[in-house]
């Protein structure tokens, strides 16, 4: 039985209580006619109680009072679909090697909201449900440390790079950073150096990272922060070979990790290498060679020999350009400085002392100006050269993840003591990056977009104030788009 509203002769519309069976329409009873919006409601009102007392229906819109939804009150709503899309590629990707959840969800707390030890408690409490106190956190972090968490780690990256990635890791990527302390004392790894982030009146450390072609992780070292970065080459080099046991080995550094020593020192190992060169440093028959065959020409390259390797050479005239613009910068701050020698408190490119007076380095200006756009790749391997130079410029996939480590997992400033906890720190930033790299990969969206995505659907916990009856509800998604995103952020998680 339902209410019907039939227009009438007169021009105003009746009110009636109808069923319908085998296509023959029964009309129950008739409520009246009505003009006004007012009259209308009654009306309504009156059927509808008509019906319910014949047949005890319930209206489809009007649930008895314990099922309407102003009884129902939302306590809670957590980001859970963000926690097990994190806990599911922290599986995925092989670190439940180390069996402590508690290791796991400081990765995931990391990833989605960086903060202290003691904030990550609250955070995952809060928003995960997980519960820890602080001293069981310190106690399981040292002791997955002292039971090879960074070892374990490494090994089951270089695995699922080798298996899920389909990368034989022939070709390796690396670079250094230096990571700051809100500290100016020196203890351990702790010390002062070259800082990459400005920070000179901080102590540092050195932390050098290998990934491979797509940017993604599979090793890190960490070095006392007075050293130089040249100086880690090998013994990051070394490392990597023991742990990929691949002949073939070829690693693309920048210019920085050149030096005569390294370079013969990885002739002796058989091992390949694309790194790039300081043209600056190189003999002045050499310079003019290479100038002379290249410069002006944009896109020309040319091959010399240097230390017994190929040196290519490539001209740009965008390179040029800069190149250009940064020398008359430099050339403009150094007139400034002589004119005021007073502020002259540390090096600059273009000023000399000649007989206890500043002046001009024309010399130096001149060298800069016939190397101008031209820019070096030293390297042992057959790879012709336009592979070779195509291979060093994937190094800004390392640049980015040291951008992701820095920026989205907060890695500095450190404002841990000990070198064991400095290290457990780093290893937890590194699993962190890990995971980000991975689902950018397979999503070709940025760490931010995909929390801003996930975070979206959120799991909310419901309560019948009426029942008492409780439970859990996810947030639906109508969204075809960011439907289709979400279904594919929770296949990569299983």
């Amino acid at each position: 039985m339902r209410v019907r509203i039939v227009p009438t002769f007169s021009g105003k519309h009746t009110v009636q209580a109808v069923s319908k069976r085998l296509g023959k329409l029964t009309i129950h009873k008739h409520f009246g006619t009505f003009t006004t919006d007012e009259q209308k409601q009654h009306l309504l009102k009156e059927a509808k109680t008509y019906i319910k007392s014949k047949t005890g229906q319930q209206e489809l819109f009007d649930p008895p009072s314990y099922l309407q939804l102003k009884n129902v009150v939302i306590t809670q709503s957590q980001p859970l679909f963000l926690y097990r899309l994190l806990c599911g590629v922290y599986e995925k990707l092989g670190f439940n090697i180390c069996a402590d959840p508690l290791v796991r969800d400081l990765i995931a707390a990391r990833i989605y909201m960086p903060s202290s030890k003691r904030e990550t408690r609250e955070i995952l409490q809060d928003l995960f449900g997980v519960r820890y106190s602080l001293i069981t956190i310190y106690r399981h972090l040292k002791k997955a440390v002292d039971n090879g968490l960074k070892e374990k780690f490494q090994t089951a990256l270089i695995a699922f790079a080798q298996e899920e990635l389909h990368d034989y890791l022939r070709l390796v990527f690396y670079d250094v950073t230096t990571l700051a302390f809100d500290s100016q004392v020196k203890a351990g790894l702790k010390d002062f150096g070259f800082s990459k982030d400005h920070r000179f009146h901080d102590v540092q450390i050195v932390v050098g990272l290998v990934v491979n072609r797509q940017g993604f992780p599979f090793y890190f070292d960490v070095f006392n922060g007075k050293t130089f970065e040249g100086k880690t080459f090998l013994s990051v080099v070394e490392n990597i070979r023991n742990l990929l046991k691949n002949p073939d080995l070829i690693i693309i550094a920048d210019a920085a990790m050149v030096s005569r020593i390294n370079i013969e020192e990885l002739d002796k190992r058989n091992i390949g290498f694309i790194v790039g060169a300081r043209l600056g440093n190189i003999p002045v028959g050499l310079q003019d060679q290479i100038s002379k065959e290249v410069l002006g020409q944009d896109l020309k390259t040319t091959t010399v020999t240097y230390l017994n390797h190929r040196l290519i050479c490539q001209y740009l005239i965008k390179r040029a350009a800069k190149d250009r613009s940064d020398r008359k910068k430099q050339i403009d701050k150094a007139n400034k400085v002589i004119a005021s020698p007073s502020q002259i408190h540390r090096r600059f490119r273009y000023v000399e002392t000649v007989s206890g007076k500043y002046s001009i380095n024309n010399k130096l200006i001149s060298k800069a100006q016939k190397l101008e756009g031209i820019k070096g790749y030293l390297t042992n391997t057959n790879l012709d050269e336009h592979a070779v130079i195509e291979r060093y410029h994937d190094l800004w996939r390392i640049e980015k993840a040291f951008r992701i480590t820095k920026s989205d997992l907060e890695a500095r400033p450190i404002f841990l003591r000990l070198d064991k906890t400095i290290i457990c720190h780093l290893t937890i930033v590194f699993a962190g990056l890990a995971i980000c790299r991975f689902l950018e990969i397979k999503t070709n969206l940025s760490i931010q977009k995909i929390l801003k995505i996930a975070e979206k659907v959120l799991t909310h916990k419901a309560i019948n104030t009426q029942t008492g009856e409780n439970g859990l509800i996810e947030t639906t998604i109508t969204n075809k788009e960011l439907k289709e995103k979400i279904d594919l952020l929770n296949s990569l998680g299983h």
